[in-house]
């Protein structure tokens, strides 16, 4: 007995070992595997595309070509007005920090016919109106400097929309058990499709009326912060503050702090709207991961990819909890990744 409690524990320590190595690796190597992880998210977006004109009767090599021409000329369209944009606002940035010094003098004016000391210029000597879009263009900039291997992105997205009708008879071959682990990769593949499908809709949906309710009241460069807020809705949890940062402060500036207070409202009521109506009730159990493990996998894919990693937490932890399911070793441990509803689940079949 002793003995078998004394494997176990070296073939749990061995594991570890091997994940610290794994993670070390993708860690320093993170140059590399960035580009590859973009050409399988890419080559997965495509698939579906490819494999519908297909049926067409198109060519499979013209399919991926026109694919693939189109998606990046829509990048490069989205990109420049993005790039446009934020240059226009980084210009206007002294003149908004003008704004703000007058508005703080004024309230720190306030406060102190009220007898409230507060040393607002200590505030006002540290505080740089640029942050307010340095986690945006930080997150272009490392993109910017991914796609410098955009020609190896795109070969390798041809290779592997090439390789994907082989794909299964090889895994067929390969694979000790192929039927039930190519069943725990097709279930992959489909909440993947979904999740991206739906996330991009509900994205496009919330960037929309942002962007209209900052029209609607005036606000300078509204085109912007729509398309933050689009961007960062992909970011799970915190994606949908940091994006309302920007805008909140931004109509403090020009109209005071009444519209400022007003527009939180806003940002709050299409948050709660978009957060805990409509994304659940269309997305439903399809991420079969709990909050906390998103919130985790957010800090955890971000610390070792960066932002591309934040963008893609939920796919990568999605494919390790679902290839977790398909092993009789790491099942247990999958359940701890999924929402309440699937411990549930799993009592019910063992009883």
């Amino acid at each position: 007995m002793r003995g078998i409690k004394t494997t176990h524990v070296r073939h749990i320590f061995q594991g570890l070992a091997a994940l610290i190595i794994i993670i070390t690796g993708i860690k320093l190597g993170s140059t590399l595997v960035i580009p590859l992880l973009l050409s399988a998210l890419l080559a997965l977006l495509a698939n579906p595309v490819v494999d519908l004109l297909a049926r067409f009767r198109v060519p499979r090599i013209v399919g991926i070509l026109f694919t693939l021409t189109a998606f990046v000329i829509f990048a490069l369209l989205f990109l420049g007005n993005v790039a446009s944009t934020v240059q226009e606002f980084t210009a206007a940035l002294p003149g908004y920090r003008e704004q703000l010094t007058e508005s703080f003098n004024r309230t720190q004016a306030f406060l102190a016919q009220k007898n409230i000391r507060v040393d607002l210029k200590t505030f006002m000597d540290s505080f740089d109106p640029s942050a307010l879009v340095s986690l945006l263009t930080n997150m272009l900039g490392k993109l910017g400097s991914t796609m410098s291997f955009a020609l190896l992105i795109l070969i390798a997205t041809i290779f592997m929309l090439l390789e994907a009708p082989l794909l299964p008879g090889k895994l067929r071959i390969a694979l000790s058990s192929p039927d039930h682990e190519l069943q725990s990769m097709r279930r992959f593949l489909h909440s993947f499709n979904r999740y991206v499908a739906l996330k991009t809709l509900i994205s496009m949906i919330t960037g929309l009326l942002v962007g209209t309710m900052l029209w609607a009241k005036g606000v300078n460069f509204y085109v912007l912060w729509g398309l933050v807020a689009f961007l960062f809705n992909f970011i799970p949890n915190v994606g949908s503050i940091v994006a309302a940062i920007p805008g909140i402060l931004l109509t403090l500036l020009q109209f005071g702090y009444g519209d400022a207070m007003l527009v939180l409202a806003g940002y709050l009521a299409i948050n709660v709207f978009i957060g805990n109506i409509i994304e659940p009730n269309v997305m439903g159990q399809g991420l079969g991961l709990s909050p906390l493990v998103v919130f985790l996998s957010l800090i955890f894919w971000g610390w070792l990819l960066g932002p591309v990693g934040m963008i893609l937490s939920v796919p990568l932890t999605m494919f390790i909890k679902i290839m977790m399911e398909s092993s009789r070793q790491w099942r247990n441990m999958a359940i701890l990744l999924g929402p309440d509803d699937s411990a549930e689940q799993h009592e019910q079949k063992n009883s």
